[in-house]
């Protein structure tokens, strides 16, 4: 029989959780479209993946948002997938540029103690 509510005897509990999904990404006009945010307090750190599926000279680029602000040189084009592992993530969003629609597939590992 499980003891609920005793499940742990360490002070703090890793938690990892893991997404995954696939969003048609057109020129947003630098407005962020928001896939995350941490409604929490507990400090959350991750490994964040864009891979752009779109057609190279045709469809946008897909450039990274962590916490309101663009990650230093992960600006995905079509065709390329790239990948960063950052700590005190408080929001994930994406901004497109260029011309057509680009499908895009994000997934992040979060890990966090509580």
């Amino acid at each position: 029989m499980a003891q609920i509510g005793n499940c742990c005897s360490e002070q703090l509990v890793g938690v990892n959780d893991a997404l995954c999904f696939t969003i048609d990404l057109a020129d947003t006009a630098t407005d962020t479209i928001d896939l995350w945010n941490n409604n929490t307090t507990f400090v959350i750190n991750g490994t964040i993946m864009v891979e752009n599926n779109g057609i190279n000279g045709v469809t946008t680029t897909a450039t990274l948002m962590v916490n309101g602000t663009a990650v230093t040189g992960f600006t995905v084009g079509p065709g390329e997938a790239m990948s960063v592992t950052m700590n005190n993530i408080n929001s994930i969003g994406l901004v497109g540029a260029g011309t057509g629609t680009a499908s895009v597939k994000v997934s992040f590992s979060l890990n966090y103690k509580f």
